[in-house]
């Protein structure tokens, strides 16, 4: 049974219960049966599941025995566990691009986080699963994998709703638990219609990233916090693998089971990730699960790349490959001889990126690992597999130092080769430079001038950079803390040392405009643009500045660059929209607000703002669709809430405006706003008790206007009630 027949078996009992009377038998039709062989195979369906941030030796089938993943084990040993499989970056958006694309990031050009978009011409797999008659859907558990960044391109859906989780602060993003992801992917498949079509469904679960807080039930009896997540992560895998094992779906289902990168958790001095290309953070569990095709319980010893993952699913389902610089292995994956092994790319643009020092490009080949760095490492993982002893740094004359350097000398003209090989595929967009208008404002500021940091520090060698990063993450989690003024004395003295040290200067910022001191952080997020013009996040913050400083031509450049940077950017949109409407532009801001809603359906701001934009123009049956639109997105929302009352009040449905303004007052009980305008709806119903009793609440909770009051035109049945009249002068007084 297919993941397709699941839907249909989810909901069957509903319809048996529904009816008292057994429907007829269908009659039988005279035309024979078609030859079983005249019968198309119907394609497999698909399912990936990502985890982030786990590393292939933190889980039991790999070895760990304090590992609470049964899980996951059952997959390797129900399918094929690859024992080496490796990441090409320790990041999440460049290394989830090279899984959907089959390519390594020096050729999809995605190389960081929230700031270079899946180009458009690259084709994924979902859009090449979707062109051969699948359905497709993906389930996403944080922003950095938000559909702006594009690899939504061609899901059918895809769920990244976040906006019911814990709103993010300024230093934590915002990240849906895996127990929640898990509930909206089983309620989907529950009400999917039984399509003859196959499925090609993602999973994304994020919670072994840091900050590792799992549920106190997942981490009992664990050995760490992080190895809590990934427990409480494999609970909801057993999940999904039970529903569909209950309905005699999983046999039929190509299953496909990795992560994105590891996690060093202290090993070369990196307490997480994103910084170094060693085995801690980029070795990948990887487990195949297909029984139509692939033997229960071996082990694949060869070297696999995530950019395999593509063309394998691809050959397992019997579809036409594309061209990619990933290999077809599902034949490799059964044999028991396996083919030669490939280099393996591997890449961290982060730290130069980030901190101005170099970046790191690595391959491995065999047991063999080669870091291209300042100091250049070499490491062979047969004799030391936690990479610590540097071949490369033996004395020239010391025994194997010369074979050492001819090996290092053959990888690195090999990766030299790989990555050139990656640029010629010329799909990869260019980083667009700064504008003219901000380059001479930026220099006019003295700002420019701090770009080319010291000789002695540019460049650096990462591994040389360790106490920075251990200095960088302390103020970080000092202001995660909500400690800002200690993490700007601890960042400052660094960023008078590495001036291009974006994070810190972000951060900074933000800690800035907590404490109140707005030209501080405009200041800092000015210079941290001049060294990464690209950050979509700083130019959105700097227009929001000049808004409020009534530039509001400055800010609009600020915006326009924004969706230069990411071309989907629906807060960009939003804004830009406000300006225009603040402009008297009612038209040109609608047309912003739509284009944000096609950008982004599953955003609750767009439909917030064009609520907002019929609701001045009195529209209110336009404003209540808008608001309603909200609401369904965000259930809990109370702006989207009260407004919608508000509007059904304005139309007249007094008996439907109460509910939604009780919910209002039940999702934040501290706004008086619910409660004065219950109260004008039972003015409006003749109930004048009712209709005082909310008005003293409103009072209590801070509405003061008495002008307001006596100017509203529900309460006018109220006007000769001495009560309302000693409310009125009691606020008049104030």
């Amino acid at each position: 049974m297919t993941i397709g027949k699941l839907a249909l078996i989810l909901v069957l009992p509903f319809a048996i219960v529904s009816g008292c009377s057994r429907p007829k038998a269908p009659e039988l039709v005279s035309d024979p049966a078609p030859e079983l062989d005249a019968i198309e195979p119907r394609s497999p369906d698909i399912l990936v599941i990502t985890v982030d941030t786990l590393r292939a030796d933190r889980l039991g089938c790999y070895g760990f025995d304090a590992a609470r993943t049964p899980n996951i084990d059952r997959l390797a040993r129900e399918g094929v566990r690859v024992q080496h499989a490796v990441a090409p970056a320790p990041i999440t958006m460049p290394s989830h691009t090279s899984i959907f694309t089959g390519l390594d990031p020096p050729a999809h050009g995605v190389r960081d986080n929230g700031t270079y978009p899946v180009p458009q011409e690259i084709e994924t797999l979902a859009e090449r699963l979707r062109g051969a008659g699948y359905q497709t859907q993906a389930f996403v558990s944080a922003e950095v994998l938000d559909s702006r960044y594009g690899l939504d391109q061609g899901f059918d859906g895809y769920d990244d709703e976040l906006w019911n989780e814990a709103g993010p602060t300024d230093f934590k993003r915002q990240e849906r638990p895996a127990n929640k992801t898990m509930d909206r992917v089983l309620q989907w498949l529950s009400q999917r219609p039984v399509p003859a079509d196959p499925l090609f469904l993602w999973v994304h679960l994020f919670d072994p990233h840091q900050p590792y807080e799992p549920p106190a039930s997942a981490a009992q009896g664990t050995p760490t916090l992080y190895d809590g997540e990934i427990a409480f992560v494999d609970r909801q895998i057993g999940r999904l693998i039970k529903a569909l094992e209950d309905e005699g779906a999983l046999d039929e289902t190509i299953v496909v089971f990795t992560s994105d990168h590891g996690e060093s958790l202290g090993e070369h001095g990196e307490e997480t990730h994103a910084v170094f290309i060693y085995e801690s953070t980029i070795r990948i569990p990887l487990i195949v699960r297909y029984p139509p095709k692939l033997p229960a319980g071996k082990v694949h010893m060869q070297s696999v790349r995530i950019v395999d993952l593509m063309p394998t699913i691809l050959g397992l389902a019997d579809q036409a490959q594309t061209k990619v610089q990933g290999s077809d292995l599902s034949k490799a994956l059964v044999s028991a001889k396996p083919p030669p092994a490939l280099p393996q790319y591997s890449e961290s643009l982060y730290p130069e990126l980030a901190f101005g020092m170099a970046a790191l490009q690595g391959l491995r080949l065999d047991d063999w690992t080669y870091i291209r760095a300042p100091r250049a490492e070499l490491y062979d993982r047969a004799t030391d597999p936690g990479e610590t002893r540097n071949l490369l740094d033996l004395a020239r004359d010391a025994p194997g130092a010369a074979v050492a350097k001819r090996k290092a000398d053959d990888l690195d003209q090999l990766l030299s080769e790989l990555i050139e090989r990656g640029r010629r595929l010329d799909i990869v967009a260019q980083p667009k430079p700064l504008d003219e208008d901000t380059v001479k404002m930026l220099r006019a500021l003295g700002y420019m001038e701090e770009t080319e940091a010291p000789d002695a520090l540019r460049g650096m060698d990462p591994k040389d950079g360790v106490p920075i990063y251990r200095k960088v993450s302390e103020a970080f989690r000092l202001a995660r803390d909500g400690n800002c003024p200690a993490a700007v004395e601890l960042l400052s003295p660094l960023l008078r040392m590495l001036p291009n040290l974006v994070q810190a200067r972000n951060r900074i910022a933000k800690c800035q405009l907590q404490m109140g001191n707005p030209k501080a952080a405009k200041q800092q997020y000015l210079k941290s643009l001049a060294y990464d013009p690209n950050q979509e996040g700083v130019l959105l913050q700097l227009g929001r500045m000049q808004m409020a400083e009534k530039d509001l031509e400055g800010a609009r450049q600020r915006f326009l660059r924004a969706l230069d940077v990411i071309p989907n950017s629906a807060d960009a949109m939003v804004l830009l929209g406000h300006l225009d409407f603040s402009a008297g532009q009612p038209k040109e801001a609608e047309a912003w607000y739509r284009k944000a809603i096609e950008a982004d359906p599953a955003r609750p701001i767009p439909y917030l703002f064009l609520g907002d934009l019929y609701f001045r123009q009195a529209k209110f049956a336009d404003a209540k669709s808008a608001y309603e639109q909200a609401r369904k997105i965000a259930p809990t929302d109370f702006v989207a809430t009260l407004q919608t009352g508000i509007c059904t009040l304005a139309l007249g449905e007094l008996d439907a405006a109460e509910p939604l303004l009780l919910e209002a007052s039940r999702i934040d009980p501290t706004q008086w706003q619910p409660f004065y305008y219950l109260a004008c709806a039972r003015a409006a119903q003749g109930e004048p008790d009712a209709a005082l009793s909310q008005l003293d609440k409103a009072v209590e909770l801070g509405f003061s206007d008495a002008e307001r009051l006596r100017r509203e035109r529900c309460f006018r049945p109220l006007q000769g009630d001495p009560r309302f009249q000693k409310l009125a002068r009691g606020l008049a007084a104030q």
